[in-house]
């Protein structure tokens, strides 16, 4: 017998309630604990990644004045800036927090909240949206379950990490946004909903275009199975996606806008969205003369293939990648040394490649066995499917898609620990079990032990990484007067968002000029450095034992200035200057 109306919104109101509860508790309690465990480092606004201490450097610019539509961070390979790929859209969080606690408590403490408030609040919503999805695929016992289990999901809450203030944890929340809509009946609303969160998502950054992509097959898939049911849902979302997308274009689109680049917010990108967007309203207007299914694939295959070659022939720099346009030394020396983006069987190391894949590959486990025992939920818990699956073949190419990946897992995992507690005699087992398998920190405290012992290398490159950039190691630097340092990649972000100072290099892929000049540097022979040192304008050098290990730079470049300065033979131009309880060495140009 069905709930009156009146009667199923009430029970709605409360389970949203509760879920809203459950995650509003854990972010705060959370959060709490680890800001006490990291505030060494926070109350010196030293935030976890370099993608922190750029994103809160270009905060800060944007505040001071600098265009909305202005990405450029003119303290990277000064004086014309070094180009950035990351649209504005996440730093109006960070900034209304910052603009609205600095009358109050001054500058220091409005960034200071700001970095620990705002990757609280996306990792409730991330929590209750889990929730909300655990939900409606099991049922109501799956809710705070799944909120407990996004909350121990190794690594997508590391990107919800007090400091964490990059883009990634917003992206994370709108995809599940996206989800969550796609599990709704097929309606106009769900349809918006759907197109405004993945067209906000794809205005961050093309890393959730691969799980965007597989939403829209999903629902492409719908309409051509149920036809007239699903005709206005993706209409709906074909406007939202091309009205967003339109929106974003007259108010955020960068100064840089070139078709050179594929890599975020671009004419392709744009072009491709809208064109897409397009589609699905004339696929959805067309529906009444798609008598079956049979004429629904061929006019679905016509519109993807059309937009698809738009894309291609229009914009052939997309067939190279994001990186195409990269400096080819760069990519060999920088890029393929970036963790992230290494695929998962190239980690030697126990402590990468478990904590990247141990969670997905229980929820892939539990998935294939949830939607065996629970045929009738396949269709709901597609939309779910395909960002999991999505986020595991990334995951093998580059260990990055194992955030997004992580991310979904809870869902599917909440479903096994509630049949856990179904299991008879052998429950107290069979829950104990469930939850280990669901427990994303497990894999990865337990490798990373493991690795301590028989990988020691590993762990003592990632301390003395921390004793470089930890403490009050950049306000130091700050006390000097301001000058263009040329350091190494994994400092140069340190540098902006810390002190005053300006950067040659810096670690973004479009900024090849000051990348380059930054790798000649080091790489030369002290008096020729000195040349590409006076070209730039360099007043300090900054360097910390380990930096460019990646390259052995001790026996590939010998002579080069990089491995004098390891080495701590300086040449007579550079003068040492004092820096205490830090394991940087700076110097300042004679």
């Amino acid at each position: 017998m069905r709930e009156p109306p009146s009667l199923a919104s009430g029970l709605r109101s409360r389970t949203v309630r509760a879920d809203l509860i459950v995650a509003v508790v854990l972010a705060v309690i959370l959060t709490a604990c680890w800001a006490v465990r990291d505030w060494a480092q926070l109350a010196w606004l030293n935030l976890p990644d370099n993608d922190d201490m750029m994103r809160l450097a270009q905060v800060r610019d944007w505040i001071a004045g600098q265009a909305f539509n202005d990405w450029t961070q003119y303290r990277v390979a000064p004086p014309a800036g070094g180009p950035m790929h990351w649209s504005r859209i996440n730093d109006v969080g960070i900034a209304a927090i910052i603009v609205a606690l600095r009358p109050l408590v001054g500058a220091y403490g409005a960034e200071l909240a700001a970095v620990i408030a705002y990757p609280a609040m996306l990792f409730a919503a991330y929590l209750f949206l889990s929730a909300r999805i655990a939900r409606r695929l099991g049922g109501d016992a799956a809710g705070p379950v799944a909120a407990i289990v996004a909350a121990l999901a190794y690594p997508a809450n590391s990107l919800f990490l007090p400091g964490r203030i990059d883009h990634h944890a917003l992206q994370i929340v709108l995809t599940l946004v996206a989800a969550l809509a796609l599990m709704r009946r097929p309606d106009a609303r769900g349809g918006g909903i759907f197109g405004v969160a993945a067209a906000l998502s794809l205005g961050i950054g093309l890393e959730t275009a691969p799980h965007v992509a597989a939403l829209v097959l999903v629902l492409g898939v719908r309409w051509i199975r149920d036809g007239r049911a699903e005709a206005g849902r993706l209409a709906a979302a074909g406007v939202a996606m091309g009205g967003v997308t339109l929106l974003l274009l007259a108010v955020a689109r960068p100064t840089l806008w070139s078709d050179r680049w594929c890599d975020s917010f671009t004419p392709a990108s744009t072009s491709v969205t809208l064109a897409a967007a397009g589609g699905w309203i004339a696929l959805a207007l067309l529906t009444a003369r798609l008598p079956d299914w049979r004429a629904r694939t061929a006019a679905g295959a016509v519109a993807g293939g059309a937009v698809a070659a738009f894309a291609l022939l229009r914009y052939p720099a997309c067939l190279a990648g994001p990186y195409g346009p990269m400096d080819p030394f760069l990519k060999t020396a920088f890029l393929d040394h970036i963790v992230e983006a290494q695929g998962l069987f190239d980690h030697r190391a126990l402590s990468m490649g478990i904590p990247s894949a141990g969670l997905i590959f229980a929820a892939v486990c539990t998935a294939i066995w949830f939607l065996w025992r629970r045929p009738l939920r396949r269709d709901l818990a597609l939309p779910l499917v395909a960002l999991l699956a999505t986020g595991a073949v990334i995951t093998i190419f580059q260990v990055r898609g194992a955030y997004l990946g992580s991310a979904v897992a809870a869902p599917f995992l909440a479903q096994l620990i509630v049949a856990a507690r179904g299991a008879g005699r052998a429950r107290g087992a069979a829950v104990a079990g469930a939850w280990i398998a669901s427990a994303g920190m497990l894999y990865l405290m337990v490798p990373e032990r493991i690795d301590r012992l028989l990988a020691p290398q590993v762990h003592a490159s990632l301390m003395v990484h921390k004793s470089c950039n930890g403490g009050d190691t950049w306000h130091q630097l700050d006390r000097y007067p301001a000058g263009v340092v040329m350091a190494p990649m994994d400092r140069a972000a340190y540098i902006v968002g810390g002190s005053h100072h300006a950067s040659v290099g810096a670690g973004y892929h479009r900024s090849n000029r000051g990348n380059r000049a930054m790798y000649d540097f080091f790489l030369s022979p002290p008096d020729a450095a000195r040349t590409i040192g006076a070209r730039w304008k360099v007043r300090y050098v900054a360097i910390c034992p380990g930096d460019f290990a990646e390259i052995e730079i001790a026996t590939a470049y010998p002579d080069s200035l990089g491995a004098h300065l390891l080495r701590g033979a300086a040449p007579a131009w550079l003068e040492p200057l004092p820096l205490r309880d830090t394991g940087l060495r700076f110097y300042r140009v004679r």
